[in-house]
């Protein structure tokens, strides 16, 4: 199709991100002075936001001329590059802070790394049975430690080798992510989204973890992308289906109910999506697929880890806000945390953390990343309302349906404004804003910087919250 929407991401919004930012930094500064963030973390977050605003504008500008395959090839290039770098300072720097290369209250990834390196022992004494007894029917958490395992296994013992692998991974999302895009919504959206996604923080940061986040959204990209191939494809493709299924079925091993989501995403794009996009033909083959596996979760552990949590999605809520509210440094206004309250902000949040919270370094270290998700919402508002508009949501159908069913779960979870937990709808929300930002013009830009005041009166909301339930 032909593409005429703007091409590039323009300086009038990067700069007013930018100039409010700091705005919002001073302004908070001046009204919580006796809870300053330290200036260590205070520099991580005016790198974020300078980083990711000046380079979208300026690279999205610059690289908009180039061919296709030249393009591809700079993305990923600059893409790893950036993750290399983040990997390697992020290993001494965390070295130096904590005194071992891990993040600040290194939990999970701590676990993964105690399993994969045990893990490792017991297949070299031929003693895999025991990790099975060990499992389980635990089957939902096992797929990183496993993969860890095995690279431990291959490689030896050295934390930076998944690293580095994870900025291979990371560096594929951004491919992947820029080719969703553009089979959408046309080559200036997709090119824009690819750069978006190189340079925001939050997908460049986990890669110096030992967490599975960078491999699972690479898992959801690649499942969203092959489905998306198949529904716009001419013709059914039996490879397609396998890798489809073979995909989804290796994301229950990462978070079950993240791949509940997916595969209803599917059924919803089979059944929905405009017919002038996907015929009866394909309908068919993803129809057979859904049944497998339908059959699939039916007959494993998995079925039941999904009813439960359907059955106990109240609870859980209830329950972890409580956790939140009483546990060691607690915020005892968390237990008011509700899916009503959540909902509405699930596009825009999480918040950023601009005061200091001791027992929070990794929320104050990545406040300038919340606050480039806070902005970049906008672009997903316009987005949305252009499809509406034009009335082209059936002909995205699974793209809306994977960001809405998981920000559904999310909301009913205890976890809504965990920032980690957000990561797999990150790729999606890139490219819908980015899909925005091909749709500005005169009369949708005049919203921009009363939406930046409205951030910035959130966000000093968000801080007050965060001291008020500390005392």
């Amino acid at each position: 199709m032909t593409d005429k929407s703007v091409a590039y991401f323009p300086k009038y919004f990067t700069r007013k991100s930018i100039l409010a930012f700091v705005l919002l930094t001073i302004l908070i500064f001046l009204l919580f002075l006796h809870r300053a963030i330290p200036l260590h973390w205070l520099t991580f977050d005016f790198v974020e936001v300078l980083l990711f605003f000046s380079f979208s504008s300026t690279l999205s500008l610059r690289w908009s001329k180039l061919s296709t395959p030249a393009f591809i090839s700079r993305l990923y290039k600059t893409a790893f590059f950036v993750r290399v770098i983040w990997v390697l300072f992020s290993y001494f720097f965390y070295n130096w802070m904590t005194g071992q290369p891990f993040e600040f209250s290194a939990a999970d990834s701590l676990t993964y790394h105690y399993e994969a390196t045990w893990l490792v022992t017991l297949l070299k004494n031929n003693q895999w049975s025991v990790y099975s007894d060990h499992i389980g029917k635990n089957y939902s958490d096992m797929g990183y430690p496993l993969y860890l395992g095995l690279i431990y296994y291959t490689f030896g013992n050295y934390l930076l080798i998944p690293r580095l692998i994870k900025a291979l991974l990371g560096s594929l999302t951004c491919i992947l992510v820029y080719k969703i895009a553009r089979n959408n919504f046309g080559e200036n959206t997709g090119r824009i989204a690819g750069i978006m996604s190189m340079l925001v923080p939050n997908l460049i940061y986990y890669c110096g973890l030992n967490l599975k986040e960078i491999e699972m959204v690479f898992l959801v990209v690649l499942f969203v992308y092959q489905v998306d191939l198949q529904i716009r494809s001419r013709e059914i493709k039996l490879t397609y289906l396998i890798l489809i299924g073979g995909l989804g079925v290796s994301l229950f091993f990462f978070r079950t109910v993240l791949a509940g989501c997916l595969f209803c995403s599917l059924a919803i794009a089979t059944f929905l999506t405009n017919q002038r996009i996907t015929g009866l033909g394909k309908r068919l083959g993803l129809i057979v697929l859904l049944t497998v596996g339908a059959f699939f979760i039916a007959t494993t552990p998995f079925g039941d880890n999904i009813n439960q949590y359907i059955e106990a999605s109240d609870q859980n809520l209830t329950s972890q806000m409580d956790n939140f509210a009483t546990r060691e440094g607690a915020n005892k206004l968390a237990r008011y945390g509700s899916r009503g309250i959540f909902l509405p902000f699930m596009l825009m949040a999480p918040f950023p953390t601009l005061v200091n919270i001791p027992d929070q370094p990794n929320a104050m270290m990545l406040g300038g990343a919340y606050f480039t998700r806070n902005v970049y919402a906008f672009f997903v508002f316009i987005g949305l309302f252009a499809l509406y508009k034009r009335k082209q949501v059936r002909e995205h159908i699974l793209l809306l349906s994977v960001i809405f069913s998981y920000i559904f779960v999310l909301a009913s979870s205890g976890f809504a404004l965990s920032e980690r937990f957000h990561l797999p709808l990150v790729p999606f929300l890139l490219i819908l804003a980015a899909y925005g930002i091909s749709q500005m013009n005169a009369k949708n830009k005049k919203y921009y910087v009363p939406y930046l005041v409205l951030i910035c009166v959130i966000v000093i909301g968000w801080n007050w919250f965060k001291l008020a339930g500390r005392s």
